[in-house]
């Protein structure tokens, strides 16, 4: 218990480059990447799909391929939210599983919460389960 508060506290309170994983910080260099690539202003929920999607290693296309989405097919399908956004709800489902990082996993929580879950087409919740059994080894 006393474990998972520090663990939250320490999410919530460093700096994100502190909290991000490796995988996580090359999907959000991914995303900034293709806004680029496509002209866009700023980084958005569609961009980060396509950051997330180019690890086929990490938690989040895990546990996408679990839930029967195929990330490297399947685009946004509401309004795009901006990444700041995404990053701060990813902060937020980092610590409401008592994680002191910020993994891809995380990206994609935060992605679903912003969005919704017509966005990819699975809701939140199933999203978590299957974050948790992939990070259990289940």
């Amino acid at each position: 218990m006393l474990r998972g508060l520090i663990r939250r506290r320490k999410v919530l309170h460093r700096p994100l480059e502190r909290l991000l994983t490796d995988r996580a910080r090359k999907a959000l260099e991914a995303a900034g990447r293709e806004a680029r690539i496509l002209g866009d202003d700023h980084p958005t929920s569609r961009h980060l799909l396509a950051g997330l999607a180019r690890r086929d290693d990490s938690v989040a296309v895990m546990v996408l391929t679990r839930l029967g989405v195929d990330a490297g097919r399947t685009r946004i399908r509401a309004p795009e939210a901006d990444l700041r956004s995404i990053v701060g709800q990813a902060r937020l489902q980092a610590a409401g599983l008592g994680h002191a990082y910020i993994g891809t996993e995380h990206l994609l929580l935060g992605l679903i919460r912003q969005e919704g879950p017509q966005a990819l087409g699975v809701g939140l919740e199933e999203t978590r389960t299957q974050v948790v059994a992939v990070l259990h080894g289940r």
